[in-house]
């Protein structure tokens, strides 16, 4: 199963990263919902979680991965 959650990883990167985290940092908007990238970072996410609940590892959540880039700026 943990080789499933490995290969979403990068597209939970590169989604995150290079589309969401851009999009949320311009400022336009309020809520992570309204980010364009926001629905498709969610469906992988989601789908990742499901099987980390099955083997009991944290879930992802798009705050804490918000957290941990505000965390490696300081």
């Amino acid at each position: 199963m943990d080789h499933a959650i490995n290969s979403l990883e990068p597209f939970i990167k590169v989604t995150f990263s290079y589309e969401f985290l851009l999009e949320w940092q311009s400022g336009k908007y309020k809520k992570y919902s309204e980010c364009p990238s926001y629905e498709e970072l969610k469906a992988l996410i989601d789908a990742s979680n499901i099987m980390r609940k099955y083997l009991g590892w944290e879930p992802l959540s798009i705050k804490s991965m918000l957290e941990e880039v505000k965390n490696d700026k300081r």
